[in-house]
């Protein structure tokens, strides 16, 4: 029941913005499907859906789950997060600065966190900027480039 319940999911999130558990709840009881908050919350884990940003037309920001993208060379969640959200990066000694889009920050600061890259000490995110700290200067270069890398897919 799991693994199809996970598919709907999957099939729902493809077919039009879902912008909570929530409503991806009621959308699966919808179809037959036993679907709690917690059982949601679990799913979404397991299936390392991310929320990102979706522009509406009164200029505000609303955010929708996306599925993470397909095999990369970085680890997925991260990247999407930044192919998708990061707009600049900068680096100077042993810091990069990421300016993402509005509210954005913290979510791409958690997706670093999570990849657990040995290079990066910590980081600490904003509304639109994500501050990364590296463990060594000499280990700027690498790492920035990997986040222009990314980001780059997305140009």
């Amino acid at each position: 029941m799991k693994t199809t319940r996970q598919r709907a999911i999957l099939s729902l999130v493809a077919a039009r913005p879902i912008h909570s558990q929530e409503e991806l709840a009621h959308l699966l009881e919808a179809q037959g499907y036993d679907a709690t908050q917690a059982t949601v919350s679990r799913d979404v884990k397991d299936l390392g859906l991310v929320k990102v940003p979706l522009k509406n037309g009164d200029g505000g920001t609303q955010f929708k789950y996306v599925e993470p993208a397909v095999v990369t060379p970085f680890a997925g969640r991260l990247h999407r997060l930044v192919a998708e959200l990061v707009l600049d990066v900068k680096g100077s000694v042993n810091q990069i600065v990421l300016r993402t889009q509005a509210g954005s920050a913290m979510m791409v600061a958690s997706g670093i966190d999570a990849a657990e890259w040995k290079e990066i000490i910590g980081t600490l995110g904003g509304d639109d900027t994500v501050l990364v700290i590296l463990d060594d200067p000499a280990h700027l270069p690498v790492v920035k480039q990997r986040f222009l890398d990314m980001r780059a897919e997305n140009e």
